[in-house]
Formats: C-alpha cells, sequence, structure tokens
C-alpha cells in the first residue's frame, strides 16, 4: 500500500512540475511576440467606414498590408437638371514584393474617373537598415 501512495504522489509531483512548466512557458511566449508572430500566423483584419452625409457619403478604408481607399461624394446641383455625383478620393497601394507605396488622388464625375495625381514611394527594407547601422 504504501509503494502504491508513494507512486500516486510521485505522478501527482510531476503532473504539477508539467502544469508549471506549462504555464511558464506560455507566459514567456506571451512576453515575446516576436516568437508568437512566428509560430501563429498574423490575423489579418480590414478596418471599413462608409459614413452617408446630407451631401453624399464619406469612405475609408484600411487594409493590412498598408494598402488604403478614402473618398467623399458630393452631389452637385441636387435637385436640378444638372445635378451629379462628384466623386474626390485618394487609394494607397503597397506592393509587398517590390516594397514600392503608391498613392493616387483622383476625380470621378460626369465626364469618367480622373487620377490628378500619383505618387510613388520605395521604403527601406530592415535587410538595408540594418547593414547601414554596421
Amino acid at each position: 500500500d504504501e509503494l502504491i501512495f508513494n507512486v500516486i504522489q510521485c505522478k501527482m509531483v510531476s503532473a504539477k512540475l508539467f502544469l508549471t512548466a506549462t504555464i511558464l512557458i506560455t507566459s514567456s511566449l506571451s512576453g515575446n511576440a516576436g516568437l508568437l508572430d512566428y509560430i501563429y500566423p498574423t490575423i489579418m483584419s480590414t478596418f471599413y467606414s462608409l459614413v452617408p452625409t446630407k451631401e453624399g457619403y464619406r469612405f475609408k478604408q484600411e487594409d493590412p498590408n498598408g494598402s488604403s481607399r478614402e473618398e467623399i461624394g458630393v452631389i452637385m446641383n441636387p435637385g436640378t437638371p444638372d445635378e451629379e455625383l462628384v466623386i474626390m478620393g485618394m487609394y494607397t497601394v503597397y506592393d509587398e514584393k517590390t516594397e514600392i507605396e503608391t498613392m493616387t488622388m483622383y476625380t470621378a464625375d460626369k465626364n469618367g474617373y480622373q487620377p490628378r495625381f500619383k505618387l510613388k514611394n520605395r521604403k527601406l527594407s530592415s535587410k538595408l537598415l540594418m547593414t547601414s547601422t554596421g
């Protein structure tokens, strides 16, 4: 009987040690976001907002990779034969392969879509930044 009691007690101690070690490892992983990002894939989410206004609407969308779109739509000359929807906005596209961000500002009206301004910006990679610091 004493032998069985010692075996059970030994197994309980082993289970408590295992549980304690698991809790410690989990809590240390929680503090290290870089390791967690490696183990668990990043959760992808998108922010989207559409706000109707008296004159039209406002719209905004942001993607996790840095791409975004924002525009304002306004009804010009409401209630007249010249009534038309005019849209002004901008969108940003980020290409992860080339690390180039392109921003385009545009208008759209009865004459169609017209890009007004386009800017390309190459972001510095983390590898390049690391080599330049020494």
